[in-house]
C-alpha cells in the first residue's frame, strides 16, 4: 500500500513539475503585448545599494525592509550606510522564541517575518553596519539557513514536547545556535574610527522619523480606514498596525508616491506563472484574469482561497508608464532575480501590484490621501 501511495505521489509531483513550465510558457505571448521596459536604466531611481542575493534563506523581509530604510536615509538627508540584514534576523528569532515560550507553544516560530520585524528589532536592539556583522561564515559570503532553521525548529519542538517553559533558558539556547551559524552580534564595534553600540549607531546614523511610516493594506475582511491585523502566518506577533484602505486608494496612492520619487517596501505573492525570471517580468497572465476585471473582489477571492499568499518582500524603486502600461522597477533579493539580464531587479506590471501585493511600507508624506485618514492605533 505504501509503495502504491508513493508511486501516485511521484506521478502527481511529476505532472505538477511538467505543468508549471507550460503555464509560464503560455503566459509569454501576453507579456509581449504589455510593452515591458527594456532595462532598469529606463527608470529614474532613487539612491539604493546594489541588490544582494538572499540565497537559501527566508529573510527577504530583512533584505527588503533594510533596503527601503537605506534609501530613506538618503532621501531624508542622512548618509546612507549598508545595514546588517542578519542582525535583524538574529534578534527576530530571539523574539519569536521568547513569544513561543510565553504562549506555551502557540505562537508561530519560522524564518519568515514582515516589515514590522525589522522595525521592532531596531527599536529594541538598535542596528549595526553590514561591514561589522555580515552574519555569514560561508566561503564567498553567501547565505544558507537550511540547517540553522532546522536546529531552531527542532529546539522549539523539543521545548513544547517537554513543556520547558523557561524563557531565559530557551532564549539562551536559541542564541547559542544563532552564534554558531550567524556569529555573535557585536555589542560594541568601531565604525569610521569611532566606537559604537548597536543602539548608539542607530541613534546616530539611522535616525529616521519612525512615527511617520505607515504600513498599508487593502482587504475586505476588516473595515477600511482602520488599523487591522494583516492575517498572514508571518505576522507571528499578530500586530494590528496595517492601515486598511480600498484597493483604488491603495494602488493609486502607491503609484503617485513612486512617481514623486518615493520608494516603498512591499509584501507580495510571487508563486505565479506570470513571474518569469529570464524575462525579468512579473505580470498577471490574461488567462488568470484580464486587467480590466481586477478589482477588490477579485483580490479578496484569491486571498481567501489561498491562491494569493504571503510569499516574499521586495523594494519598489521607481515607476514608468509605457504606452499605457504601468510598470514598477523592483529591487529583489530572491535567486530568480538573477535569471535574466536585469540581475537583481524585476519589472512588475501594475495589474500584478493591484491583484497580488498584500501590503507596503512607506513614509506618510508620500501618501497624503491615506495619511489624512489615519488615526493613531489603539
Amino acid at each position: 500500500m505504501r509503495s502504491s501511495i508513493f508511486m501516485i505521489l511521484f506521478v502527481f509531483t511529476g505532472l505538477l513539475q511538467a505543468q508549471t513550465p507550460t503555464l509560464k510558457e503560455s503566459a509569454v505571448p501576453y507579456l509581449k503585448t504589455l510593452h515591458k521596459p527594456a532595462s532598469p536604466e529606463v527608470f529614474k531611481t532613487p539612491f539604493h545599494f546594489p541588490p544582494l542575493n538572499q540565497d537559501t534563506t527566508n529573510a527577504c523581509w530583512s533584505f527588503a525592509t533594510l533596503s527601503f530604510l537605506e534609501t530613506e536615509m538618503a532621501r531624508t538627508g542622512l548618509k546612507p550606510v549598508k545595514l546588517s540584514i542578519m542582525y535583524a534576523v538574529y534578534f527576530s528569532f530571539v523574539e519569536k522564541a521568547r513569544r513561543f515560550v510565553q504562549t506555551r507553544g502557540k505562537s508561530r516560530f519560522a524564518g519568515g517575518d514582515l516589515f514590522s520585524g525589522v522595525l521592532e528589532t531596531i527599536r529594541l536592539y538598535g542596528m549595526v553596519p553590514f561591514t561589522n556583522y555580515s552574519g555569514t561564515k560561508r566561503p564567498g559570503g553567501s547565505f544558507n539557513h537550511i540547517l540553522l532553521e532546522k536546529e531552531l525548529t527542532d529546539l522549539m519542538e523539543k521545548t513544547a514536547s517537554l513543556q520547558l517553559w523557561d524563557e531565559d533558558l530557551v532564549v539562551e539556547k536559541v542564541k547559542k545556535i544563532l552564534n554558531v551559524w550567524l556569529g555573535p552580534p557585536p555589542e560594541q564595534f568601531k565604525f569610521k574610527g569611532k566606537n559604537y553600540t548597536p543602539k548608539s549607531f542607530a541613534q546616530k546614523f539611522v535616525r529616521l522619523p519612525w512615527e511617520d511610516y505607515l504600513m498599508v493594506t487593502s482587504f475586505q475582511y476588516a473595515p477600511f480606514y482602520t488599523f487591522i491585523e494583516l492575517k498572514v502566518p508571518d505576522n507571528w506577533a499578530h500586530r494590528q498596525t496595517f492601515f486598511n484602505v480600498p484597493l483604488e486608494v491603495f494602488y493609486n496612492s502607491l503609484r503617485q508616491a513612486v512617481q514623486n520619487g518615493y520608494s516603498a517596501a512591499f509584501d507580495s505573492d510571487t508563486g505565479e506563472p506570470g513571474r518569469i525570471g529570464r524575462d525579468d517580468a512579473v505580470f498577471v497572465p490574461e488567462y488568470d484574469i484580464p486587467g480590466q476585471y481586477i478589482n477588490q473582489e477579485a483580490r479578496e477571492l484569491r486571498f481567501k482561497n489561498g491562491s494569493t499568499t504571503d510569499d516574499h518582500l521586495m523594494h519598489i524603486l521607481a515607476f514608468k508608464q509605457i504606452e499605457g502600461d504601468d510598470w514598477f522597477l523592483v529591487k529583489d533579493s530572491w535567486r530568480t532575480a538573477w535569471d535574466g539580464s536585469a540581475k537583481g531587479y524585476y519589472f512588475f506590471h501594475g495589474d500584478y501590484i493591484k491583484l497580488k501585493a498584500l501590503a507596503y511600507l512607506i513614509h506618510k508624506d508620500a501618501i497624503p490621501e491615506i495619511a489624512k485618514r489615519v488615526k493613531a492605533p489603539k
